[in-house]
């Protein structure tokens, strides 16, 4: 049983015809890092996580948006960032739009992949799930966040820096996850359960491994049609 690895860079897919989308995607399959490909179509996205999760491979899907928020004791800790977050925080005008376009994005592939392979993979967001074990299939769903000097030209160089990013990490997690939170309220989890894609409502509050590159990924990255 392998193991594939995938990440999406969050924007709107709506576009005008001849136009791409300020969405997109990457996949490296781990045993061949020269293996990547990348489109800015959702659709083929949902299909190629389906595919591999069909064929036994467990999944790690990486969404640039925030995964989590925290839910602090006190009202004066509202409306602040998570550790380390820096600047580009969930609580920023631009963190506020893409969490929630993230949130709407993911439940639509978390429905896809629930409705093509309903309980046989289990979920999981807890850094401890990857990588997986031999005989456990899972989606392991993780935060990219690309900002800086780790930006690309394009989307899809975007998804393949973090796709390279969480390869070189995967092995630490936990070590390599810098923003993190007390009492995080799950937005990924929430889209799971919503999906159907999980019953375990222990994962509402939950956080997920985060990804933070320092550079852009510069190999090649074979366009899908």
């Amino acid at each position: 049983m392998g193991r594939i690895i995938y990440a999406a860079d969050i924007g709107s897919t709506r576009c005008k015809a001849g136009e791409q989308s300020n969405f997109a995607w990457a996949r490296v399959d781990p045993e061949d890092r020269a293996s990547v490909i990348g489109s800015s179509e959702i659709g083929k996205l949902a299909d190629h996580v389906i595919l591999d999760l069909q064929e036994g491979r467990s999944v790690a899907l990486g969404v640039e948006a925030p995964l989590f928020i925290p839910v602090p004791a006190e009202a004066s800790a509202l409306c602040r960032g998570r550790e380390n977050e820096g600047p580009r925080s969930f609580a920023a005008p631009a963190g506020l739009t893409v969490a929630m376009l993230g949130l709407h994005e993911v439940a639509w592939i978390l429905r896809r992949i629930a409705n093509s392979c309903g309980t046989s993979v289990h979920f999981r967001t807890d850094v401890t799930s990857w990588p997986p074990s031999e005989n456990n299939r899972i989606l392991f769903c993780w935060e990219a966040f690309v900002s800086g000097a780790a930006h690309g030209a394009t989307h899809v160089q975007d998804a393949a820096t973090a796709v390279m990013a969480f390869l070189s990490a995967e092995d630490n997690l936990a070590g390599a996850t810098k923003i993190k939170t007390d009492n995080p309220l799950s937005l990924i989890g929430a889209a799971a359960i919503w999906s159907g894609l999980t019953t375990n409502f222990a994962v509402l509050h939950g956080s997920t491994a985060v990804i933070c590159p320092g550079k852009p990924f510069t190999g090649n990255i074979r366009q899908l049609k």
